[in-house]
C-alpha cells in the first residue's frame, strides 16, 4: 500500500485519530509520518530471537528443569559437525542429519510445545484413512443414483414417444438408454 500523503513510498505507519467518536485513519510512509510529527514513537525494537532460543533451551538443559535432557552439551552432528551449543546460539540446524542426531533433545520440546512431533496437516484426521474412502464411496453412490434416475427418466420418455408414435425419437432414446446402462 502506498503512502496516502505522498503516494510514492510504501506505507508502513498506520495513524488512527479518534475525535468525538469519529475515527480517521491514514497510512503513511516513515518520512511523511516524521514530517507530520506522528512518528515520535520509535518502533525499532530489536528482538533477538537467538538469545530467546538460547534462554529457552538453557532452561531445558537445566537438570532440575528436565533431567532427561540436561547434562552433556557436547552433542554434535555426525555429518556437518554442528554442536548443540552452536544450534542454541544460531537457532538453525546445519543439515538434515541434525534433526536425527539432536532428536533426543528436540522431540520432548516439540511434544511439549505442539503436542506431537509429526505434522498431520491443517485438517488432521478429517482427510486421512477411512474418511477419504467414505467420501469417495459417497461420491460414487451419488453418481450411480444420478445415472439410475437419468435412465428411469429416459424410459419414461421412450414410453411417451412410442405412445405418440414418434418412432425415430424412440430409437434415439433407446440407444441412449443402452449407452447409460453400460
Amino acid at each position: 500500500m502506498k503512502c496516502e500523503n505522498c503516494g510514492r513510498n510504501e506505507a508502513n505507519v498506520k495513524y488512527t485519530q479518534i475525535i468525538n467518536g469519529e475515527k480517521k485513519q491514514m497510512f503513511l510512509c516513515e518520512e511523511c509520518s516524521e514530517k507530520l510529527g506522528i512518528n515520535d514513537i520509535h518502533f525499532n525494537m530489536p528482538i533477538n530471537f537467538t538469545s530467546f532460543l538460547t534462554d529457552f533451551f538453557n532452561d531445558v538443559n537445566d537438570i532440575s528443569f528436565m533431567p532427561t535432557l540436561g547434562g552433556n552439551n557436547t552433542l554434535q552432528c555426525s555429518k556437518c559437525g554442528l554442536t548443540w551449543d552452536n544450534f542454541l546460539h544460531t537457532g538453525k540446524f546445519g543439515c538434515s542429519n541434525c534433526y536425527d542426531d539432536f532428536e533426543s533433545r528436540i522431540d520432548p520440546i516439540l511434544r511439549s510445545l505442539q503436542g506431537a512431533t509429526t505434522h498431520i496437516g491443517r485438517l488432521g484426521e478429517v482427510r486421512t484413512g477411512n474418511n477419504i474412502k467414505q467420501n469417495l464411496d459417497d461420491k460414487i453412490e451419488k453418481q450411480e443414483n444420478k445415472a439410475i434416475s437419468k435412465i428411469e427418466k429416459l424410459k419414461e420418455e421412450l414410453k411417451q414417444a412410442v405412445k405418440e408414435e414418434r418412432y425415430e425419437d424412440a430409437a434415439k432414446i433407446r440407444d441412449e438408454i443402452k449407452k447409460q446402462e453400460e
